[in-house]
């Protein structure tokens, strides 16, 4: 089967504070395709997340996503392409509920039908429903990195930049989560998946 390309980063230089992170670094994601980033602590993989969500300016190299160049697109517009990012830190807004951190990314999206993805995302997640009006202050680590995947969820249609996804989280949600990729990779939720392991 012939897949589409749809992210291409090509010889990509990337400095923090003046100290040079990304050399020469290069990654292809087809359509459906799931890849993860492995290396030691420093290694730059959470730069790889920020770089290709706009967080962080290239110094040199090109960026494309399905075709059309990413280098400038600043990261709002990137979600809007279908680019859910779960960050290591979570980033979640501490007096917003649960549901309210979830769909902070819908609202600036009005393609989506809100109730339909807070159905799917609740589908996927179902130990959510009963926490969805608590504040994200109030969770646990693993709760609060649950939160941030259904937010990525929720945007990720074409996709999904997870960084440290499963750090923290209870080994009976790390593993509903894990069966429903293997499951919908490529076929009922067509995304593909770059994870920092």
């Amino acid at each position: 089967m012939n897949k589409s390309l749809l992210l291409h980063l090509q010889s990509a230089q990337v400095s923090i504070q003046n100290v040079e992170v990304l050399r020469q670094f290069s990654l292809r994601i087809e359509a459906g395709q799931m890849v993860g980033l492995i290396g030691r602590n420093g290694a730059g993989k959470t730069t790889v997340m920020r770089t290709l969500m706009g967080h962080l300016p290239m110094q040199a190299g090109q960026l494309t996503f399905e075709g059309a160049d990413l280098k400038t697109l600043p990261a709002h517009d990137r979600a809007l392409l279908g680019i859910g990012y779960m960050p290591e830190d979570r980033g979640l807004v501490p007096e917003l509920t649960v549901e309210e951190n979830i769909c902070l990314p819908l609202w600036m999206q009005p393609a989506l039908v809100l109730q339909e993805r807070l159905d799917f995302i609740y589908g996927v997640l179902p130990e959510l429903v009963p926490m969805r009006s608590r504040k994200a202050l109030l969770l646990s680590g693993g709760q609060q990195k649950l939160v941030a995947l259904a937010r990525a969820l929720t945007i990720g249609k074409k996709l999904l930049l997870l960084d440290e996804p499963f750090e923290g989280v209870a080994p009976r949600s790390r593993s509903a989560c894990r069966k429903w990729w293997a499951a919908s990779a490529g076929q009922v939720f067509p995304c593909s998946s770059v994870s920092r392991i």
